[in-house]
């Protein structure tokens, strides 16, 4: 009984959910390309492989590394 009464409450929040904010990861990271992060600053793509993504910030001589997620969430493409 409780069971099931859990499974239906699932079901129900389930219907009533907000979709979620779509990320386009089809997008290709290619070295070179200009990204934004969400306080305006300016970073290059240096190398990118399927989990991680390695760029640097304008100024600033040092290479930063995340993962391919959290760039695709925190960097927006700079349209050119």
């Amino acid at each position: 009984m409780l069971a099931q009464e859990l499974v239906d409450r699932m079901k129900n929040a389930m219907k009533h959910r907000l979709p979620a904010e779509t990320v386009d990861r089809s997008a290709k990271l290619i070295p070179g390309m200009k990204y934004r992060n969400e306080r305006g600053r300016m970073v290059t793509v240096m190398r990118v492989s399927h989990l991680r993504v390695m760029y640097r910030y304008e100024g600033y001589q040092d290479i930063c590394e995340t993962s391919r997620r959290e760039f695709d969430l925190k960097f927006k493409k700079v349209q050119s």
